[in-house]
């Protein structure tokens, strides 16, 4: 993450690797030094070496149950997202039977309301941020107010990581609004997050479910997703090895610190960059993140020379004065957010509207304002 008026002390670098730029701090102290890729320390030593091999996730979610009518219980396949080769989900979510009236309840996700336009609020309207939550009150929490848990839906639950020098509520905008589309997101506070405190955010979100409070019982826990922001996005990557994770999105995102992150991963990965980020590169940082993958990968670049690494950034946050400087304005993600939702409602939940995204030939990121889609392994994005 980048941003700030300009500071005059030495710089911070992690694990004394070599820089290629650095992020200036808002108040005028610290500087930041980007590391290069393939020089991050890593908490199990040294970067993350590229790995071979095919990869092992893959599969496609299965549809929900259908929401039960007349008395009778819906019927259907279940929506985890296939991993490690396609695993097939469970039951889908029975309908409601008493008196006869619709129900659309059940024990996961996949009864989530389908929507057509992706880049809208979703079902639930009154999404909110909730502050000071969570282990020592280091989190702040982004979900559904009155509507959580409505007509007995089950919320899947998402962890979230800044970029540096940065707070949960730069990011405002794109958080209500992925929790507006059903899901429950623990966002780590810490200015330069990592992996331990997005896996304890979500380790205490999955509490709530039987926890007395507003969540408990209304979190479809057995579904997981994470999602960070440069420095949050390699955090993102390092937590995707979490056994209930469903999918994870790196939104220009750096490497990841621990080694062997990429091998320990097991689900989906959807990666963004853009045209016009000239200080997490592609070529320096999400292709190789791209290259050392080894599931179901989908890689995109936004054709915009204008939308530069402070564009995932709400519009007027602090961190916004970074764009004097070159790290370009903040755009608050507006192109990024349907694609996002969309692989993580597929992904996670079985949402069918979504594959248009990815899927195919002619997919949404396949054509513009997107350019040069990658996506690999191929027999598993036809």
């Amino acid at each position: 993450m980048a941003g700030g008026a300009s500071g005059a002390s030495p710089g911070v670098t992690t694990g004394g690797v070599s820089a290629t730029g650095s992020v200036p701090a808002a108040s005028g102290g610290t500087t930041v030094v980007l590391p290069s890729n393939g020089g991050v320390s890593s908490s199990t030593g040294g970067a993350p070496s590229p790995v071979g091999g095919a990869p092992g996730s893959g599969g496609v979610p299965g549809n929900g149950g259908a929401v039960g009518g007349g008395g009778s219980a819906g019927n259907g396949v279940g929506g985890a997202a296939g991993v490690a080769g396609g695993a097939s989900g469970g039951t889908g979510a029975a309908g409601s039977s008493s008196g006869g009236a619709s129900g659309a309840g059940g024990t996961d996700c996949t009864s989530l309301p389908p929507v057509t336009d992706y880049t809208a609020p979703g079902p639930f309207t009154d999404a909110k941020m909730f502050k000071s939550v969570g282990p020592s009150s280091n989190y702040t929490l982004f979900r559904p107010d009155a509507s959580l848990g409505k007509n007995g839906f089950r919320h899947p639950v998402a962890t979230w990581g800044n970029g540096i020098l940065t707070t949960p509520d730069q990011y405002e905008k794109t958080l209500d609004l992925l929790a507006s589309h059903g899901f429950v997101i623990i966002a780590c506070n810490d200015t330069m997050a990592e992996r331990p405190c997005l896996s304890d955010g979500m380790d205490w979100l999955v509490a709530q479910n039987t926890t007395a409070g507003p969540m408990q019982g209304k979190l479809d826990t057995d579904r997981e997703v994470v999602v960070g922001y440069s420095w949050g996005g390699g955090a993102a990557i390092d937590t995707s090895n979490r056994p209930h994770v469903k999918a994870t999105v790196s939104l220009h995102g750096m490497p990841p610190r621990v080694s062997t992150a990429f091998t320990d991963m097991h689900a989906p990965l959807l990666l963004f960059t853009s045209t016009g980020d000239s200080f997490v590169t592609a070529s320096e940082y999400v292709t190789p993140n791209y290259e050392k993958s080894v599931v179901q990968t989908f890689y995109a670049t936004l054709n915009d020379s204008m939308a530069g690494h402070l564009y995932v950034v709400d519009v007027g946050a602090s961190i916004c004065i970074g764009s004097i400087i070159g790290f370009g304005a903040c755009g608050g993600d507006t192109q990024e957010h349907a694609p996002t939702i969309a692989f993580l409602r597929y992904f996670a939940c079985g949402d069918q509207g979504a594959k248009k995204y990815f899927y195919g030939s002619d997919c949404t990121l396949c054509k513009a304002p997107w350019e040069t889609e990658q996506r690999k392994p191929m027999d598993q994005w036809n």
